[in-house]
């Protein structure tokens, strides 16, 4: 255990702090709950005592005289407790207790409290704050003191949850696999066969550039956090690039906006482009790291989990805020766009009405990789587990679908290729346009 014992006063108006770094656990009482001529408090959180006591147990529920094994009850903390001599009747001012979470799960949290003669749990005079937990850590507030743990009730769905999560996480490996590939690719062809002093061709090797060294970084360090220095820095470079990422996505809608509707060229403009782009994410992450540095400490930049923004702290909602805003921005082009498509042909007849219907579908298919539209389902994923899949399989595979949609299909791209291979072999071109003719 971790043991403190302190001697407060009410009149100082101190309050009574306890925190446990390593094990992420904090006890807060008010001053207020302490005697004039000093009480002594103690307070301590176990390292296992939670191993011995409750794991895994089926609990029933009451429901028109019958009884139904129904759930099952896990407890997902470390055992805090603390004592207050002389013991108050009652508190003045609940204790606050805040537990980090053992498993990140997806189930009903309840603070509780034990009773070592009875060897069991309630939460009689317990509650959970829920706007100050999430599913890394859970707040509890409680008017009474004695020993203190998080319990989760699931139906049972919770391994099931697990096996999702595994698989979920071969598709992101495999999916980010295929999209590295792609984007590599992407790199290679922009360079050799298009201009690269193109707006178009600047973009894409720049969508493409950010986005692949954010997945990479994502493949090599997600799971480093042994270390923390260097699960911040992991995180601190993957909103970097993702962010900028983000910013060339919003000049690839810049410049189809300006392309189809305005008809204006934005050649003059790539050099204010190119530096809000890789600039505004360096000040976005600095800012994400002096609000984690003033807070607790730039260990709780990442979550203890995954080497990726923490939850704990909203510091992930800087990351979301800055998506959501790009692509509400990106969709409105995208459909404005669409439209401005769509009225190049006017529907005289049915089939004209059809064509323009596939036209737009068309079109937003392929631009939806490279304007991040993908995100959204992203954003959507605390709605629906089905958001959570989608986003990534989608997602994982964005760099693919840039090349499959935007090499591949690239008349430039293509007629370039075709010019170095006949260099390279030119009888074996030419046969095979005879041929074709």
């Amino acid at each position: 255990m971790v043991l403190v014992i302190q001697k407060v006063y009410r009149q100082n108006a101190s309050d009574f702090h306890f925190e446990e770094q390593q094990w992420q656990a904090t006890i807060d009482i008010a001053s207020s709950n302490f005697e004039d001529n000093g009480s002594l408090v103690v307070a301590f959180v176990y390292k296992n005592l939670h191993e011995l006591l409750l794991t895994d147990q089926a609990i029933t529920s009451e429901t028109d005289n019958q009884r139904y094994n129904f759930l099952h009850r896990y407890l997902n903390s470390r055992i805090m407790a603390v004592a207050v001599d002389p013991k108050p009747e009652k508190l003045r001012e609940n204790v606050i207790l805040k537990f980090k979470n053992l498993k990140v799960l997806t189930a009903e949290k309840r603070c509780m409290f034990w009773s070592g003669l009875s060897k069991s749990f309630s939460e009689e005079g317990c509650h959970v704050i829920t706007s100050k937990s999430n599913s890394e850590e859970t707040v509890c507030s409680c008017n009474h003191l004695t020993h203190f743990g998080v319990l989760m009730d699931y139906d049972g769905s919770t391994k099931l949850t697990e096996e999702y999560e595994k698989i979920l996480e071969t598709i992101i490996y495999v999916g980010l696999s295929l999209s590295i590939v792609g984007i590599l690719l992407t790199l290679i062809l922009y360079s050799c066969l298009t201009d690269v002093r193109q707006p178009l061709s600047q973009i894409r090797l720049s969508v493409s550039t950010s986005l692949g060294v954010g997945q990479i970084i994502f493949l090599a360090g997600m799971n480093a956090t042994e270390n923390k220095a260097v699960c911040v820095t992991i995180a601190a470079l993957m909103q970097y690039f993702l962010m900028t990422a983000f910013c060339w996505m919003l000049i690839e809608g810049i410049y189809l906006y300006f392309f189809v509707v305005k008809v204006y060229n934005i050649n003059t403009k790539m050099y204010m482009y190119h530096v809000t782009s890789w600039g505004l994410p360096v000040i976005m992450v600095a800012m994400s790291l002096g609000i984690a540095a003033g807070k607790e400490g730039l260990r709780s930049y990442t979550s203890d989990k995954y080497c990726w923004l923490s939850s704990s702290d909203n510091l992930i909602w800087i990351f979301v805020a800055f998506v959501a805003f790009i692509e509400v921005l990106n969709i409105l082009i995208l459909v404005r766009v669409i439209k401005e498509m769509s009225n190049l042909l006017q529907p005289i007849g049915e089939e004209n009405h059809s064509q323009q219907i596939r036209i737009s579908i068309k079109a937003c298919v392929v631009m939806i990789p490279l304007l991040g539209v993908t995100w959204v389902f992203g954003l959507l994923s605390p709605v629906h587990k089905a958001f959570a899949h989608i986003f990534t399989v989608l997602n994982s595979a964005q760099g693919f679908l840039i090349f499959a949609l935007h090499c591949m299909r690239n008349s430039q791209i293509r007629e370039g290729f075709k010019g170095k291979m006949n260099v390279v072999f030119p009888s074996s071109i030419k046969n095979n346009s005879t041929s074709l003719n």
